[in-house]
């Protein structure tokens, strides 16, 4: 009798396992989903070996385009202070925008261990930009210029217009900005940078503008990886240039940044190669995002 039993269990088992492997075999694999560029913007990748290596990510927008806007994170103060950090690819999807970059700097910050959680802030967790925000015609954050000398400008939207202004204050009739810095480029004019942080080759996330206002430039720059060792200040600059940018602005960048790409399905696809804690790919949550909307999205 206990040998009946224990045949009739290993033939029930039998059974289930080949059942799990019949089911296995009919699932069908999902896809990776892969990013969707429409005709208002495009991307491409610029590589240099010359000093160091490094890899950009340039989106290129054509501000001509019916439906292209950019917008701003709103403020989320639920938690006692001016966002609540999220991951700029669920950001992305959250609003179903067709790109999304992280923005300003914030604090608190704590980069963490190496591959570990000790790290600040997670998803969820209570932040505050540097310098002024606005999001949708309401001041997010006030112009403050004792928090990091490095935000000495803003970059401003309204829907498609783009704009970057000295200081941290938009025109009448801009919607959305924040600010940050150092401006790179300004009527054309490359700055001059002085600075520790100018000089070494990191992440970078930034943007800039055509003269005539009918093209925007989204750069992102991998770094701190054996593909990408990152750029400096002058290096991003130059980028800009050949780009054909009259202005330019350096956004957060380190592990911060993320360049986030819409699939046709609106699942976010991240682009570039973000190093949080110092594990390549692994995505930093943010305080807050600058994100491009066209053709059907909201």
């Amino acid at each position: 009798m206990i040998m009946l039993q224990k045949l009739s269990s290993t033939a029930s088992i039998g059974a289930l396992v080949a059942a799990a492997l019949s089911l296995a075999a009919c699932a069908t694999v999902q896809p990776a989903p892969q990013p969707h560029y429409e005709d208002s913007y495009r991307h491409h990748v610029v590589e240099r070996t010359a000093e160091a290596s490094t890899r950009a990510h340039v989106i290129t927008v054509d501000l001509t385009q019916p439906g292209v806007r950019f917008g701003v994170t709103p403020a989320d103060n639920s938690q006692g202070m001016e966002h609540t950090a999220r991951l700029t690819s669920g950001y992305l999807e959250e609003t179903g925008a067709k790109v999304a970059i992280n923005a300003s700097y914030f604090l608190p910050f704590k980069g963490g261990s190496e591959a570990g959680h000790d790290y600040y802030p997670h998803v969820g967790q209570p932040v505050s930009v540097s310098g002024a925000a606005i999001s949708g015609g309401q001041q997010v954050s006030l112009p403050e210029t004792h928090l990091d000398d490095r935000v000495d400008s803003i970059i401003c939207f309204d829907q498609a217009r783009v704009t970057i202004e000295n200081g941290q204050l938009c025109p009448q009739g801009f919607t959305d900005g924040v600010a940050a810095g150092p401006r790179l480029i300004e009527a054309g004019q490359p700055r001059a940078f002085s600075g520790s942080y100018s000089v070494g080759r990191h992440p970078r996330t930034a943007m800039g503008i055509s003269e005539d206002g009918k093209t925007a430039w989204i750069v992102v720059v991998d770094g701190r990886q054996s593909h990408s060792e990152g750029a400096n200040l002058q290096e991003l600059t130059d980028l800009f240039v050949e780009l054909g940018a009259s202005s330019a602005i350096n956004l957060d960048g380190g592990g911060s940044s993320t360049l986030a790409v819409a699939a046709q399905d609106g699942r976010a696809v991240i682009v570039n190669s973000p190093i949080h804690t110092r594990v390549p790919g692994r995505e930093r949550p943010v305080a807050n995002h600058v994100v491009l909307f066209a053709g059907d999205s909201q």
